[in-house]
């Protein structure tokens, strides 16, 4: 299996300049746990629900711009790599969302739960929870 096969919609993107209650908002109405930072076009980070807690714990305004708190070090993998591979690089660099490209395009966004299902490595289906 490939990563582009775990892929199910389009990222879901928010502007650097949003705040953080605009991104959770966002990830609630999406139901995702993560949302791709656009600007210009381009790709320029990640923000997850970690992040936000984080930021939260930190006492860090709910006004703070989304800019502020974003992972930049976008991990990418081609849409043709094997999900045990994925695997591997997303545990390697220690990161829960990586960025699926084809070509020079961003398709998805898959997380280690989505890989790690994949792989049978989570038996069941923890929506439920």
């Amino acid at each position: 299996m490939i990563v582009k096969e775990l892929i199910g919609r389009e990222p879901v993107t928010i502007n650097p300049e949003s705040d953080l209650v605009k991104a959770a908002k966002l990830m609630k109405k999406e139901i995702v746990g993560s949302l791709l930072v656009i600007e210009g076009g381009e790709p320029k980070g990640i923000i997850s629900e970690r992040d936000i807690v984080y930021a939260i714990a930190s006492d860090l305004p709910l006004t703070t711009k989304v800019r502020e708190v974003m992972s930049t070090n976008l991990v990418t993998a081609d849409a043709g790599t094997d999900v045990g591979e994925a695997a591997i690089l997303m545990v390697g660099k220690g990161i829960r969302h990586l960025v699926v490209k084809e070509g020079n395009r961003v398709i998805g966004v898959v997380s280690l739960r989505d890989v790690a299902r994949s792989l049978g490595l989570i038996a069941t289906d923890l929506t439920i929870w």
